[in-house]
């Protein structure tokens, strides 16, 4: 299969971002590595965590991990994690891809909100810079009245402008997460 797309790449991040991730996790979570690459960071989150699933399409990237390194709590999946079946008993999950369609974030976040025990998202994907933790089960509806920055569910990120006279720094600092935002309807 010859992947043309810029989220199959697989691109290590740095020790700041790895370091992020790792403080959001847990011993009781059960981890979903979306793109998990060569395993890097994954190895190192099931040294904190019960059990983390690593779920990669390319069996090359893969293949950079020797297998003989895997801890007894990860479990390598080799397949597509826009066709696959996510493991049900999953808490928490890590999806660390800044060039992640929206389309596939929009896809992802779904897919997780309705595992029963998923309750966040450790990402990179929506601002395409600095890791974010997103509650799953949170979200209110885009309010066109209310200045400051968004991120939607679908995704999108944007601000929503007003009287400049009212814009404090908190409010240039606060993220509202909602649903059914501008880009959404578009």
């Amino acid at each position: 299969m010859l992947i043309h797309d810029w989220e199959a790449a697989f691109a290590p991040y740095d020790e700041e971002t790895y370091q992020t991730v790792l403080a959001q996790i847990a011993p009781h979570d059960v981890v979903l590595d979306i793109g998990a690459g060569d395993l890097r960071l994954t190895k190192r989150v099931a040294a904190l965590a019960r059990r983390v699933y690593a779920l990669e399409r390319d069996p090359a990237v893969l293949a950079r991990s020797e297998r003989g390194t895997w801890p007894a709590n990860l479990i390598v999946i080799c397949a597509d994690a826009l066709t696959t079946s996510f493991p049900a008993d999953v808490t928490t999950a890590i999806l660390l891809m800044r060039h992640c369609t929206h389309e596939h974030f929009a896809l992802y976040r779904q897919r997780l909100g309705a595992l029963p025990g998923c309750r966040r998202l450790i990402t990179n994907a929506r601002w395409k810079m600095d890791v974010e933790v997103i509650a799953l089960r949170s979200g209110g509806v885009y309010d066109p009245d209310r200045v400051g920055w968004y991120a939607c569910r679908c995704g999108s990120i944007g601000f929503t402008s007003g009287d400049p006279g009212i814009i404090t720094p908190q409010m240039l600092a606060e993220v509202i997460d909602v649903v059914s935002c501008p880009k959404c309807e578009a």
